[in-house]
């Protein structure tokens, strides 16, 4: 619940037209391995994306895993656990955002539990819980909300996916333009010959997503892509590297957009398995 209505009338409105244009993004918060492949990522397995694009991947990593992401102003980390001893697969995630205001400082943060599980032979379930919290300068909203993601992997090398997000429906007293939206996510993930990986995701909200990974070693990954909202007209094209270590894993990512040269975002991922 959100404290006095009444305070917003304060906000002059040349702040309110300004939270409008930079406070809209993505409903879901990517790792810089999906960033670079352009916001894919729904049907793939990577650690730092099972908690926020796709909960039902968490049933094929093995293992504990921590990750931490950074980026201007953005900070997101991770723990997940899918080990012998577990009873189920299960992690514990924190995103956090902000920017700065004319009137002050915009902040948002989410608390989120996911859990998984094979509910059939190939097939896999998984549940997140979010709390989330938006801050403005004056007044401030909280929600609980949740996603379901299923994760199909016919073959090692392919799978498929379907993700609805915020299940619990929109609270309509937070403002339009950052207000969790019920959306459904469909992705497609495919390994050629160890070396290739092709990611092709898109919502409800008409977004359309591809993605290219390319293995130069055992080590050492290349990642490009691309990404459209057709409704809010945002194209971006998608980059980076990443090196994938027995101990660690650092990846980059930049995104741009084609016609905005402010509209970018740079990030950088460290994930250790333990």
């Amino acid at each position: 619940m959100p404290y006095p209505l009444s305070v917003v009338k304060k906000l002059p409105v040349f702040c309110l037209f300004y939270l409008i244009v930079n406070t809209a993004s993505a409903q879901v918060y990517n790792s810089s391995i999906s960033a670079a492949a352009g916001g894919t990522g729904r049907a793939a397995v990577e650690a730092g994306d099972a908690a926020f694009l796709n909960p039902a991947a968490l049933v094929h990593l093995k293992g504990h895993y921590l990750f931490s992401s950074f980026a201007k102003d953005e900070f997101a980390i991770t723990l997940s656990d899918n080990s012998p001893d577990n009873f189920l697969p299960t992690a514990l995630g924190y995103v956090k955002k902000k920017k700065e205001l004319s009137a002050g400082e915009f902040e948002f943060s989410d608390i989120s539990l996911s859990l998984a599980e094979f509910a059939a032979d190939k097939w896999a379930m998984g549940l997140t819980a979010h709390y989330l919290e938006f801050k403005y300068p004056t007044i401030s909203y909280r929600q609980i909300n949740g996603d379901l993601g299923l994760i199909y992997t016919p073959k090692p090398h392919i799978g498929w996916a379907l993700v609805v997000y915020n299940i619990m429906g929109e609270n309509t007293e937070i403002p339009k333009d950052v207000r969790p939206k019920t959306t459904v996510a469909a992705g497609f993930n495919y390994i050629y010959k160890s070396m290739v990986r092709f990611r092709l995701d898109a919502t409800s909200q008409s977004e359309f997503m591809a993605g290219l990974e390319t293995y130069v070693n055992n080590f050492i990954v290349t990642r490009f892509g691309y990404a459209n909202d057709t409704d809010d007209k945002r194209e971006l094209i998608t980059a980076g590297a990443g090196f994938k270590g027995p101990r660690f894993a650092l990846t980059y990512a930049y995104q741009g957009n084609t016609q905005i040269s402010g509209d970018y975002r740079h990030s950088i991922d460290l994930e250790i398995p333990f």
